[in-house]
Order: structure tokens, then sequence, then C-alpha cells
């Protein structure tokens, strides 16, 4: 996820829900649990897996961006810095604990990256002025954005294709991907004033979708069971999480969601 997004909506501290029963809705039942690296003065988490293994990134005064990834099993983080980079952000990490995400380096661009049994592997679609990967799935597909300056592309990767889109010819970002190769993300409107989310499946046929009354919607993951996780801007200007389930919403107690690609937990902000 790019950083306009991350700075509009997010705030300073990380919040984990993880369901302690089964449910077929995602973070019922729920626990909260805050993240924060020691000394960081900023924090967004951007995913996590069916383990509980939590990435997203975070800022320690006077430098620059880190990811990191929280491992429940040591309650401890460990930094994700690329090599050689001037920022790093952890976007994305699947059940074989790949994590996906993007980094800046001298020459000012967004490059994707994997990291795999910590060996750290760069990712640029062909072509593009910038790629960021935010969301992977089981299978090793993945979704992001690519473009510079504005002008941003969603692209889903499956099976070694890649192919790019913009719903309605606007700027997309592609923010979550399933097992069944459904994608989600958020456009922004025509009178660029707010995002609008949406769902795009495996087809290629896209859905839009908005929390009823808001201002602004992002989808931000979506599971095996096609529920859709993301972040709303109500009437008010307040950040909430929500949950998209059959067709119904549901607000989450922290202002950011993402999900699991087969499980039901999520993160947000707080």
């Amino acid at each position: 996820m790019n950083t306009r997004i991350q700075r509009t909506f997010f705030s300073t501290r990380v919040a984990v829900l993880t369901p302690i029963l089964a449910s077929p809705l995602l973070g019922q039942n729920a626990k909260l649990k805050v993240l924060n690296p020691p000394g960081s003065i900023y924090t967004t988490a951007s995913g996590l897996n069916d383990k509980g293994v939590t990435v997203g990134s975070f800022e320690l005064a006077g430098q620059q961006l880190e990811g990191f990834a929280y491992l429940p099993a040591q309650n401890a983080y460990k930094a994700i810095t690329y090599p050689g980079a001037v920022s790093t952000s952890a976007l994305a990490v699947n059940d074989s604990n790949v994590v996906v995400g993007t980094f800046a380096n001298s020459d000012g661009l967004a490059h994707g990256f994997f990291l795999e049994n910590g060996e750290y592997r760069q990712y640029d679609v062909v072509g593009s002025s910038g790629t960021t990967i935010i969301g992977i799935n089981d299978a090793g597909d993945f979704a992001g954005t690519v473009g510079s300056d504005g002008n941003y592309q969603g692209f889903v990767s499956i099976g070694g294709v890649v192919t790019t889109f913009a719903v309605d010819g606007r700027p997309t970002d592609a923010c979550g991907l399933n097992s069944r190769n459904d994608s989600v993300g958020f456009f922004i409107n025509k009178q660029l004033t707010g995002w609008h989310g949406f769902l795009r499946d495996s087809s290629g046929n896209v859905t839009q979708i908005d929390y009823p009354g808001s201002l602004s919607t992002a989808c931000t993951g979506i599971n095996d069971d096609g529920a859709i996780t993301g972040v709303y801007i109500n009437a008010n200007n307040v950040n909430h999480a929500f949950v998209l389930v059959n067709g119904k919403f549901r607000t989450l107690r922290a202002p950011y969601a993402a999900t699991s690609t087969t499980g039901e937990q999520s993160s947000g902000r707080s």
C-alpha cells in the first residue's frame, strides 16, 4: 500500500485482532493486541498470515521507514530492511512466511521485493516507472501497484503472467489477492476527493465497493472465503475498519483491518 493512503488513514500504533473462537464473521470474538516496535514513533501493520505472523513498517526518530515482522511464538520483532535501501515497507506475508513489499533507493523509484528464507529478491514489472507488491497468496501469486507521480495502475501476477488494470481509467491500487485469484483494492474518484473500493474477480470483472454513507472506502484484503476487509472515512472524517461478508458490512474496533488469505485474522491501527 503506498504512502498516500497510509499517511491519510493511519496513526502511530498498531493493533492486531486475533480470533479466539472460529466464526464465519471475520474478527468476531477477537482479542486486541497492540504492536509497536521499540522506539518507534510511527507504526503501521499491513498484513498477517494464518500463523499470526504480522508484517508492517515503522519509523525511528530521525530515520526512514523500515519493515518489521512480529513473530507471535517468540513475542518478538524482526527488522526487515532491503539491502542498500533508503526506506523499506513490508506489506504482506503468506503462510509460507514469504514477505513482500516495496523499497526505495537512490534512484527515487519504488521497487517491489520478496523476502524468503532470509534472502531478498528485487521485483519490478517490466516497463513500469515503479513497482509496489502489496498482497501475496499461498500459491505465490501476487498483486500490487505500478507507476509513479499519480499515474498508478493495479496489477496481478498469476502463474507468472502480469496483468495491469485501472478501474474506470482512474489511478488504482491492488492490495489483496486470495487463492481464487480474486483481488481487492481502491481507486481515486473522478472528483479527486476520495477513494472507492473494488473487487476484481479472476476473470477481470470489477465490482465497486463503498461503505454506506462513507466519504472514502478502500478494500485492503480478501480471504479464500471471500470476506473483504478495509477502511472507510465517515461523514465526520473519522476512520473506521470494516469487514464485508456475504454483502453485509460490519465495523470493527480498529481504524484499519487486513485479512490473511485463508484465515479470519485481521490487523489494524489504533
